[in-house]
């Protein structure tokens, strides 16, 4: 009797074995740190990531920034916080100024004398201009980072808010904002691009 209970037990556990292993989440967890999305905008990032899987592609440690790669995913971050900043009125727009290398810099197209005064122009005319991103920036080659985000301020007339989405399906549109720094560290490029546009 005492052998049977045993083998009866040993059956129960095989079973609830079994059910674990046949059990497949339908959502993986999210990781720390990692934003998430609706199934719409699964499939427009796809795009954003095709430069990245084929630039991780010729790396050893795929999945994982070394470090330049962190450095520059930090710059990029720094500087939107720059840009918010001057935004919400916090600083100037030296920050930014300071990481581009301006005498080479092209700046949303703006270049050499013109950098300074047209965007410094274009936040007057946005006020209150600040940046989200939508995606962590992602390295997509040599000293290029780039990112879909969302810019909000008030338009000049009204005082309403207005937003803009880089990546909107209803729209539709796929845009990220791709930054060129040099081997100093500074901003050679800023520029709005299609996401899968050539780097």
């Amino acid at each position: 009797m005492y052998f049977n209970t045993i083998l009866s037990n040993m059956a129960a556990i095989l079973i609830i074995s079994r059910s674990t292993l046949a059990f497949q989440p339908s959502r993986m967890p999210l990781i720390h740190g990692v934003v998430s999305f609706s199934s719409h905008n699964l499939s427009s990032l796809q795009t954003i990531g095709r430069h990245r899987c084929l630039y991780l592609s010729t790396q050893t440690n795929v999945g994982e920034n070394t470090e330049p790669e962190k450095k520059l995913i930090d710059l990029a971050k720094t500087f939107i916080q720059n840009k918010n900043a001057a935004g919400c009125g916090e600083a100037s727009l030296d920050g930014v100024f300071d990481m581009c290398c301006l005498s080479t810099v092209d700046l949303y197209g703006l270049k050499g004398e013109d950098v300074k005064p047209g965007f410094t122009a274009f936040f007057e005319s946005h006020q209150g201009l600040c940046h989200e991103l939508m995606e962590e920036p992602a390295v997509v080659g040599p000293g290029i980072v780039q990112y879909p985000f969302i810019k909000r301020w008030r338009s000049e007339e009204e005082g309403d808010e207005k937003v803009w989405k880089s990546i909107d399906p209803e729209k539709p549109r796929k845009k990220v904002e791709r930054l060129g720094f040099n081997s100093e560290g500074k901003l050679e490029k800023v520029s709005v691009v299609e996401a899968d546009s050539p780097l």
